[in-house]
């Protein structure tokens, strides 16, 4: 369901409306779970990615970009610790536009990215925050390998295709 779903949405010509996504994520969702959003989003993101498991770091930047979350850039990676930028007119334009713009819904998403991808506890929190970019570090534990997880299958994910017609700029 997740490579249908995800293929049907990712592939049409039709951009869904920014202002339909911001009224549910901005108005809608913060109202209804009142102080609890934060962690709700949180726990939300992780369902999403085990729903939509990525393969790759260049899958997980693609899929930001067309989820319209911003533009996620892989800062620094050691064996403990993965550090993402996030960026782009998304962050810009949520932290203009709402007091306290929460991220925690990416946050999760890339904790349970890391899980997936490495088979062990981790957990993800925002370690800078700014109107312009907000920085994601994500732990992960191997010494607390996880022996009851399936390995997903990753979605196939539709890179955009340049235009074969297009010349080069000089």
């Amino acid at each position: 369901m997740s490579n249908d779903f995800y293929s049907q949405f990712a592939g049409n010509a039709i951009r869904t409306s920014v202002l339909s996504v911001e009224v549910l994520r901005d108005a809608l969702i913060p109202n209804l779970l009142g102080d609890e959003s934060s962690g709700i989003l949180y726990w939300a993101g992780k369902d999403l990615a085990r729903q939509f498991p990525l393969g790759s770091t260049d899958d997980l930047v693609t899929f930001f970009e067309q989820t319209g979350w911003g533009h996620l850039v892989l800062i620094k990676a050691t064996d403990t610790v993965i550090t993402y930028e996030l960026t782009g007119e998304p962050v810009a334009r949520r932290s203009a536009a709402v007091k306290k713009p929460d991220f925690m819904l990416e946050t999760g998403f890339l904790a349970e990215q890391a899980v997936q991808r490495f088979g062990c506890v981790s957990e993800a929190e925002i370690t800078f925050q700014n109107r312009m970019r907000l920085r994601i570090s994500v732990t992960v534990d191997h010494q607390q390998p996880l022996t009851n997880a399936d390995p997903q299958t990753p979605i196939e994910i539709m890179h955009p295709e340049s235009d074969p017609n297009e010349q080069p700029e000089d």
